[in-house]
């Protein structure tokens, strides 16, 4: 027998109002299971419809990100490569005039050889005046 403990019934259960009289059969007569099938459908539909814009989502901002760090990618090496011949520009410039110096300091060493060279062909006359100065005495 079932009832309200306060009205001297002995059943625990029914002394909560909508318990009394519940039976689990009733969970699958249509009234109730058409609409709990029902909104099992919606729950695992919404599932899906929230996974797949999940989905899309992550994919368009993993594109993104992907296409900014190449942006950053390309500029960093487009200023590595102005870097570069700039460097390059400069490196060129030093041995521009390390080859001015060298060719001031190979002018001025063909003057002194070619002083040298008269010092000598001055002083071979000398030893050949004193040498057929000497041999005529």
């Amino acid at each position: 027998m079932r009832g309200n403990l306060r009205y001297g019934h002995r059943d625990p259960v029914a002394c909560y109002p909508g318990i009394d009289g519940f039976r689990m059969e009733n969970l699958l007569q249509p009234q109730l299971l058409g609409p709990a099938v029902v909104a099992l459908i919606t729950a695992v539909g919404s599932y899906f419809l929230i996974i797949q814009k999940t989905r899309k989502e992550l994919a368009d901002e993993t594109k993104r990100a992907l296409e900014a760090f190449r942006e950053k990618a390309e500029v960093a090496e487009a200023n590595e490569r102005l870097a570069f011949r700039a460097e390059q520009r400069a490196e060129m410039q030093e041995l521009r005039q390390k080859i001015q110096v060298c060719e001031t300091d190979k002018a001025d060493m063909i003057v002194k050889l070619a002083g040298a060279q008269a010092k000598i062909t001055v002083l071979e006359a000398r030893v050949c005046l004193l040498e057929n100065g000497a041999s005529q005495h």
